[in-house]
């Protein structure tokens, strides 16, 4: 007991010792507490700051407001302030603000930023710049395209370095300092601005300005714009180097009225580049951005003021090389010599936007297809350099060409001509002349009418027989097709009258010889450009078909379907082309309908290739200002339009000098073979050669520019132009045949034995072209005669007019026409029952005659002297050689007639007069007429001196009288008479006339034209 009595007082003591030592007494008697846990000491924390409050709240009013009143006296805010709590006060402020601020310029930083673009371009291409337009070489410049702005970018080591400093003294001389914006000078141009104080500055670094020139700011002021520009500004000193930033600008920079960047304005003001600017030239074109319409001297001050603009010019390079002087940028002798150059004697006068263009109407074509692949918007940036496809000796040959054929054009009534090439291998087009001139006259001047819609005329008709070969099985090239008259789609033919001038002709569809050549194989019906049978052809496969196969033939493949109506024709109802209408049967011989002559070179080059359709190019490669490619040709397989069948048989029917009505043949030269088309409108406004090998396609068209008609024969025109490009491009090159392809068959043919055209040459071939899938007869011939009036068997009563050799005895057999008697042909084995041999025959009786005129009686027989199909004549003959031709009708029949001629020949000469009835009948009678010598026959010709025209003749008896008329008139006037002498003059004005002189014995001279 004791024990545990004594362990148990020894142990309390112990415990509180341990107690005592977690404690600390203060002098004053207060006991802290020294080792507390969290809570204790936030308790004693929160009991400390409200003895504090107490204390500082002691003595003070109990109402809040009166307190702050009190606290307000000077004095006492002053005692707080410099207290410790006022310290601590001022530090928490201080932190507050600094973070709210931070968040406030984050939260202002992240609201304009979220609309800013990202700066990862400060090309300018915003802006726009100048496109430079090259040959396929790559090296020749045709022209550098430039619309509102004229801007050529160029690299860091393109500018000089002169250029570089005279910027940076008089822009931002603390450029390469400042992190992307100029506190002082933004705060020293703020504080003008509102006090007035001076000129208005807008503390713009150079970074700041090439922020504004890339995002469009340039006429925003305003605070939003500005913090805008700040934050961007920042941005881009981040992203790009201080070297890079200034390029930028001096590629931006407004230099003037629409120069752009200082590579354009060098190039314009000196005929330079901006690597070989001068000092002098440096500091004066670094002065011009502040203001280039005050400072430019293509700008507005300049032309009202010379003077004082020259001098405000001047003054501002000078200051600008006292600045760089002043910035060590350099010497003084430097300065000096710089300030001594007469820089505005040596600045150029501004070119003609078109000055020194090269293929002009090539380049805006190429310029066409460059917007409608990238847009205008995006063509308009600029800066890029085009390579195209033409080729400066094709373009050279072309332009030489046309500018030779203009004057066989004049004679002709017409006044403009286009020409386009294609290289076949490639789809590449090499040449276009779209006009024969380019002038600022805009009625002419600047119309590409290669890009025109144009009337093709005949020039359509191989797309109406590719269509019909390739879309049937019945026909090749020696398949027939009927050249008669009778009812088409379109033309009821119920009016058999020949078509007038006037419109009041029938309503038959004609040839434009007016005469009609019975049964014809495709492959003359094309090559003699017959009216009937193309439009038979089209009719055949339906019109939709003929413009979708012209369409698959001439647009280039992966063109987005409608883009600027390419490759494909259209029908309209006036000249204005403004009322689009679905084509009709009229379309087949290029009526009412319109191409452009491009997309048709393009569609022959089609066929050139068996069918294959390339995509036809103008350009080569597109690169942007750094040299990297944008766009770059590319071969490729192309698409198949139409099967190589079907291409090989056309191409080989336009390819048949035989077959053509060109009486020159230019289908052949130098051992190349070319498949040319002709074609005419019928109102004679329009003319057409189109044609290839396998080289080369080309097209070449005539015309007016107040559409108003030419004469006939455009063949005239086009012809010399064709043959002289065509035969220029292919000398000295080796001959390429057209392949064959394998499915190409041979068989028999109808044989055309009467004279189709006056260039045809007959008879057509035994054997012909014919596509694989064509379903063959029995095509074995026999040799027969028919009569080509009633279209069968010919008797011994049919007249030797009337009868012609034929294979099969008819054309009947070989025959798809579904137009002639509802079937596939005229049945011809009956014989002829229009012919009999007790028929009267026409007769005709010479009167009297001399060496100009004839005076006949026409007497008709049993038949009509005159039908629409056979119309009938009475012709004037000499020597084999028909002089003149006249129509007859029952009218003439039992009357006299005066037929005048011109001869010039001399002798004595039998004179035929032949004439021929409705039924190929004919009758002959003939006079001796004697022409006189070479020496004494009677001659004029003229002498034009302004309006003035002078005749003079030789030969004859006088008294003479000369005869005038207009071309476009039909009656003559009477220029003189009773003249004895050899010459005599008349007043006329221009234009085209023709003229002969009649002597006292009746002679009269040829007519002559002036």
């Amino acid at each position: 007991m004791t024990n545990r009595a004594s362990g148990g007082q020894n142990n309390r003591p112990r415990m509180s010792a341990r107690r005592k030592r977690n404690t600390f007494t203060t002098k004053s008697g207060k006991t802290i507490k020294l080792h507390r846990n969290l809570g204790e000491r936030m308790k004693a924390r929160r009991d400390l700051a409200a003895r504090r409050k107490a204390a500082r709240l002691a003595g003070l009013p109990k109402s809040r407001f009166k307190r702050m009143l009190y606290r307000l006296h000077p004095k006492r805010m002053a005692r707080y302030w410099f207290s410790r709590e006022g310290a601590l006060m001022a530090v928490k402020i201080a932190g507050v603000s600094i973070i709210a601020g931070f968040l406030l310029l984050a939260g202002v930083f992240a609201y304009f930023r979220k609309d800013l673009p990202d700066i990862n371009d400060i090309s300018g291409n915003n802006i726009g710049g100048s496109i430079r337009y090259y040959d396929r070489s790559g090296q020749t410049l045709l022209w550098e395209d430039y619309d509102a702005t004229k801007r050529i970018p160029v690299r860091d080591e393109d500018i000089s370095q002169f250029m570089r400093d005279a910027t940076v003294a008089i822009e931002d001389k603390d450029f390469f300092n400042h992190g992307g914006f100029d506190l002082r000078g933004i705060t020293r141009a703020a504080v003008r601005d509102v006090s007035g104080g001076g000129a208005k500055e807008g503390g713009s670094t150079i970074t700041q300005q090439l922020v504004k020139l890339n995002n469009d700011w340039s006429n925003e002021k305003t605070v939003t714009r500005k913090i805008k520009e700040l934050i961007l500004a920042v941005e881009l000193e981040r992203t790009y180097s201080k070297q890079k930033i200034l390029t930028g600008y001096l590629n931006t920079a407004p230099y003037g009225n629409v120069q752009y960047g200082v590579e354009a304005a060098a190039q314009d003001y000196f005929h330079k580049s901006a690597k070989d600017l001068t000092l002098a030239e440096s500091a004066w074109l670094a002065g011009i951005p502040k203001s280039p319409a005050y400072f430019s001297p293509y700008g507005l001050y300049f032309q009202q003021d010379p003077e004082a603009a020259a001098v405000d010019s001047v003054g501002r390079a000078h200051y600008i090389l006292d600045l760089m002087f002043q910035q060590g940028l350099i010497t003084d002798g430097q300065r000096s010599e710089a300030k001594a150059v007469d820089v505005l004697g040596s600045v150029h006068k501004p070119k003609p936007k078109f000055d020194n263009i090269q293929a002009p109407y090539f380049v805006m074509t190429a310029k066409e297809q460059l917007i409608a692949e990238y847009g205008t918007q995006l063509v308009q940036s600029g800066g890029w350099k085009v390579t195209t496809s033409l080729d400066m000796e094709a373009q050279r040959i072309a332009e030489e060409q046309v500018q030779k054929g203009m004057r066989q054009i004049t004679r002709q009534r017409g006044d403009v001509a286009a020409f386009v090439a294609e290289d076949v291998t490639t789809g590449q087009v090499i040449a276009l002349v779209g006009n024969d001139v380019f002038t600022a006259d805009e009625d002419k001047g600047q119309v590409n009418y290669a890009r025109q819609k144009l009337a093709p005329g005949s020039s359509i008709k191989p797309y109406d027989y590719a269509a019909l070969i390739e879309n049937t099985t019945d026909f090749g090239a020696g398949t027939v097709l009927y050249d008669t008259q009778g009812p088409l789609q379109d033309y009821p033919c119920t009016n058999k009258r020949r078509p007038s001038a006037n419109g009041e002709g029938g309503n038959c569809l004609w040839n434009y010889d007016r005469r009609y050549s019975g049964p014809l194989t495709l492959r003359y019906a094309l090559g003699a450009s017959r009216n009937v049978p193309a439009a038979k052809a089209m009719l055949t496969v339906g019109a939709e078909t003929v413009q979708a196969t012209y369409k698959r033939l001439s647009n280039s493949p992966g063109t987005p379907e409608g883009e600027n109506d390419r490759g494909d024709y259209k029908c309209y109802d006036n000249v204005q082309k403004t009322s689009e209408i679905p084509c009709s049967t009229s379309a087949s011989i290029g009526d009412g309908a319109y191409l452009k002559l491009d997309e048709h070179v393009h569609g022959y080059a089609s066929l050139s290739r068996n069918g294959v359709n390339l995509p036809q190019t103008y350009i080569l490669k597109v690169e942007d200002s750094t040299g990297k490619t944008i766009k770059e040709w590319q071969e490729t397989n192309g698409v198949e339009a139409v099967r190589p069948d079907t291409a090989y048989i056309v191409s080989d029917m336009l390819a048949d000098p035989n077959a053509s009505y060109f009486r020159r043949k230019p289908h052949r030269f130098a051992g190349w073979s070319y498949s040319l088309k002709t074609g005419t409108t019928n109102d004679q406004k329009d003319g057409w050669l189109v044609g290839y090998s396998t080289l080369y396609s080309a097209g070449v068209w005539v015309g007016n520019t107040n559409h108003g008609e030419m004469t006939s024969g455009m063949e005239n025109m086009t012809q010399p132009i064709w043959s002289g490009w065509m035969n220029a491009m292919h000398e000295g090159k080796d001959p390429v045949e057209r392949p064959r392809p394998s499915g190409v068959q041979t068989l028999p043919a109808f044989v055309i034995r009467n004279h189709v055209e006056y260039g045809t040459v007959e008879p057509s071939p035994a054997n012909d072209l014919y596509p694989s899938w064509f379903k063959s007869d029995d095509k074995g011939a026999s040799n027969q005669t028919i009569d080509i009036v009633s279209n069968k068997l010919a008797t011994e009563c049919t007249p030797p007019r009337a009868r012609k050799n034929a294979t099969n005895a008819s054309a009947n057999r070989f025959s798809a026409d579904q137009f002639v008697n509802g079937g596939r042909g005229a049945q011809s084995d009956e014989p002829d029952d229009i012919h009999r041999c007790d028929d009267a025959k026409p007769v005709v009786t010479v009167n009297s005659i001399n060496r100009n005129s004839v005076s006949v009686t026409i007497n008709r027989g049993t038949h009509s002297l005159t039908s629409d199909a056979f119309p009938g004549t009475v012709s004037i003959v000499i020597d084999g050689q028909t002089v003149q031709s006249y129509p007859i009708s029952d009218a003439d029949s039992g009357s006299t007639r005066v037929l005048s001629y011109d001869y010039g020949g001399t002798g004595n000469k039998d004179v035929q007069i032949v004439v021929v009835d409705s039924v190929l009948y004919d009758a002959t009678d003939s006079k001796n007429v004697d022409f006189g010598s070479g020496a004494t026959a009677l001659k004029l010709s003229t002498k034009r001196n302004g309006s003035k025209v002078t005749f003079n003749w030789s030969g004859g008896e006088g008294p003479y009288t000369v005869y005038y008329r207009k071309t476009s008139e039909n009656a003559y006037k009477t220029a003189c008479s009773g003249q004895n002498g050899n010459s005599c003059s008349k007043n006329l004005s221009s234009g085209s006339y023709q003229a002969y002189i009649e002597d006292d014995e009746g002679t009269k001279s040829s007519f002559i034209s002036f």
